[in-house]
């Protein structure tokens, strides 16, 4: 797949493409063999197949480019089944856009002839991050910084894993009051068997974390031409990804050290936990109990990621003798200090406990050598 041919969709144009059925291809390949057989042309004959292969999201990825959700193999056993696109592109008087690529398959299961249904898709949003601050936390630090993201190679700004991941576009995108612009993708989707039905997750097939990282800056690239603030050189994915994240750990007695961070004790049982990459530009940690997310916790160093929370840390500190500004709110808490001589945000999510923030902002800025963020005994 290459993330810089074929000129971009037209800007702001909604397309909708029909579904591509395995059997319905077959059945008009072999119309159309018969046709230039009975003209004489040499079309076959010379493997010049005359037969486009599809373009999705702005015209960024390619029919049978690799991941499994672009090719026949997303379709089930029989291979047989339907993708479809419907898409929006960013313009330059509205930098705002959408794309989505579908996928429906229906066929018997070989192993015990019920009927499975397979209903997937892959979303990528292109836009500004919202003004509002519990929106835009509940955006970007609930999606995109759990303790199963890892950051993008190569310095880009942002994070991902085997499902989908985000971007922060170049300055020259940002809004007019300053908030950047950013990308995201998700792959989502079911899959159903049996009567009745078992369902269950069954995200569209992406590639993995790398090959997920390859689709999201294509995507970006083309959605960056089409609204006019693309930089001189594309952005590229040319490195592998290093910093995986740790597997979910499951604690079946009163957690303490949760995700590794000293004095951080949730006080519950039967909980799972999961580190991400710990790295001086981002840490992340997830905690789960029954399911449901119980806490989430991320640093952020690196500046144009960090960026994504300008404007919402306020003026004060979270509680007297914290360090830097921030505020604890209904779902989220943020805090922003100066650490080692850059700044550094601390996201709280999930739960709103300030002993809980406390604690892993202290942790993060004693790895990274800088000064405590709140005050002894906060986290107690």
């Amino acid at each position: 797949m290459s993330e810089t041919d074929e000129a971009p969709s037209a800007p702001g144009r909604l397309r909708r493409v029909l579904p591509t059925s395995r059997r319905g291809r077959l059945s008009l390949i072999s119309a159309l063999v018969l046709a230039l057989a009975g003209t004489g042309l040499g079309t076959w004959a010379a493997h010049t197949w005359p037969w486009p292969k599809e373009r999705y999201c702005w015209g960024a990825w390619e029919e049978d480019s690799g991941p499994e959700f672009l090719g026949d193999e997303a379709f089930g056993d029989d291979n047989d089944g339907s993708r479809t696109s419907e898409e929006m592109a960013p313009t330059r008087e509205r930098p705002t856009g959408s794309c989505e690529v579908s996928i429906a398959g229906d066929y018997k299961s070989s192993y015990d002839g019920d009927k499975v249904s397979i209903r997937q898709q892959v979303s990528v949003e292109y836009g500004p991050v919202p003004k509002a601050a519990e929106a835009r936390l509940a955006m970007v630090q609930d999606g995109f910084l759990g303790g199963d993201m890892v950051p993008l190679p190569d310095g880009l700004p942002g994070t991902v894993n085997g499902r989908g991941g985000l971007l922060v576009l170049p300055k020259s995108c940002d809004t007019k009051d300053g908030r950047p612009t950013v990308v995201t993708m998700q792959a989502s989707g079911t899959y159903s068997s049996g009567n009745p039905s078992y369902i269950q997750n069954d995200p569209a097939g992406l590639g993995g974390a790398r090959e997920a990282a390859v689709l999201l800056v294509a995507a970006a690239n083309r959605g960056m031409a089409a609204a006019g603030c693309a930089p001189d050189e594309p952005l590229r994915v040319s490195s592998p990804i290093y910093d995986l994240p740790g597997k979910p750990e499951d604690n079946y007695s009163a957690s303490e050290d949760v995700c590794g961070i000293r004095g951080l004790s949730l006080g519950m049982e039967d909980i799972t936990d999961q580190t991400g990459a710990v790295t001086r530009d981002l840490q992340t940690c997830s905690v789960r109990g029954d399911g449901v997310p119980y806490l989430e916790l991320a640093m952020v160093a690196q500046p144009r990621l960090a960026a994504v929370f300008d404007g919402i840390t306020g003026e004060r500190p979270v509680a007297r003798g914290w360090r830097g500004t921030g505020s604890i709110g209904e779902d989220h808490a943020i805090v922003r200090a100066d650490c080692a001589g850059q700044p550094a945000t601390f996201l709280m999510g999930a739960s709103t406990d300030p002993d809980h923030l406390a604690a892993f902002a202290n942790a993060a800025a004693a790895r990274l050598g800088c000064a405590p963020i709140a005050p002894e005994g906060a986290a107690r």
